[in-house]
């Protein structure tokens, strides 16, 4: 009686160690989640890389929680991270972060995202040519964001000046221009890719793409802000790895399905778009770098075209707006 009381004592005290080992265990796995505040701009195609890290686990991979604070208003987000409000910034039109820097922001740009602007500018049924938008009503997601610049330079390429032929009209981001071109409160705007695809399905038209105008155009990137990168060196240095296996993973052809379900699940568009989407932006425009760096050129044309438009009173050295420091770490813990 007393040996089974004692192989029942036994048996009772392994569960129960056995129990707290898995307790601790659980615990020291959430201890081991390093927290990022994740600032992100609007939304469109260019968020490709994140959706996919979140599907694919990289994220996890790289033991990070990745909390994500989502606005429309790029000087929303310029301000949350310049106050460390959030920790980093993608995707962010780098126009946004390079005049928030040249106003002496703590902000750095630590890698590229999207290498060309995935915008398609939209018009409604009776509009067949740019030209024909004189004296009509754009919409914009502000007056000073990238992709107000680039609606600029399509109209001024086709002989429309601001002011004077046309008037601006804050929305809001893709989906809210998209939605006023669709109901007729503006004339055109510029959307990202796919919401294109679905404008010209329900009968508006798709003039031009922005990157005929300006093929090389540092679109998107991933920024931080300086002083929180440098005390948490590791934690941006797992994030850039996470991003670019999610850059590198989207350039695969081998990927195509799990690229295409990403984006059906967090752009909530059809197959058939999300499959456009994957011809034209991956297979055709490939703006996506294996190796995560920004384009110093593509950086430059942005600079350019802000002081053509006075956001920027000079045009400043690309590279001062870069610490290219954290994405060779990212690459070496990738295996190169």
């Amino acid at each position: 009686m007393r040996h089974k009381t004692l192989r029942k004592k036994i048996s009772l005290g392994l569960i129960a160690a056995a129990a707290a080992a898995s307790l601790a265990f659980t615990a020291a796995d959430l201890r081991a989640a390093d927290e990022i505040k994740l600032g992100v701009l609007s939304t469109g195609g260019d968020h490709w890389p994140r959706w996919i890290a979140w599907e694919q686990g990289f994220f996890k991979e790289q033991n990070l929680g990745v909390r994500e604070f989502q606005t429309d208003s790029i000087a929303k987000a310029v301000q949350a991270l310049s106050a460390n409000s959030t920790d980093l910034l993608f995707p962010t039109n780098t126009e946004g972060v390079i005049a928030a820097m040249a106003q002496g922001a703590p902000i750095k740009i630590v890698a590229g995202n999207f290498t060309k602007a995935l915008y398609d500018l939209i018009t409604g049924p009776k509009y067949k040519k740019v030209e024909d938008l004189k004296g009509g009503t754009m919409g914009v997601i502000n007056l000073e964001s990238g992709s107000t610049v680039l609606l600029q330079k399509i109209l001024l390429a086709h002989g429309l000046k601001y002011p004077g032929d046309y008037d601006l009209l804050t929305v809001g981001g893709t989906p809210a221009r998209y939605a006023a071109v669709k109901k007729g409160a503006v004339a055109a705007a510029m959307v990202t890719i796919p919401t294109s695809y679905e404008a010209k399905e329900d009968g508006l038209n798709v003039l031009t793409n922005i990157s005929k105008y300006l093929p090389d155009y540092q679109f998107t990137v991933i920024a931080g802000h300086t002083k929180w990168m440098e005390s948490h060196r590791d934690q941006t240095v797992r994030f850039l790895a996470a991003m670019i296996k999610g850059q590198r993973y989207l350039n695969d052809p081998k990927n195509k399905e799990g690229s295409i379900q990403a984006m059906i699940k967090h752009f909530k568009v059809s197959r058939k778009f999300a499959e456009m989407a994957f011809k034209e932006v991956v297979e055709d425009l490939k703006p996506l770098r294996n190796d995560g760096a920004p384009s110093i050129k593509g950086i430059e044309t942005v600079i350019n075209l802000q002081v053509e438009n006075k956001g920027l009173d000079k045009p400043y050295p690309a590279a001062g707006f870069i610490d290219d420091s954290y994405r060779p770490e990212a690459l070496k813990r990738l295996g190169g």
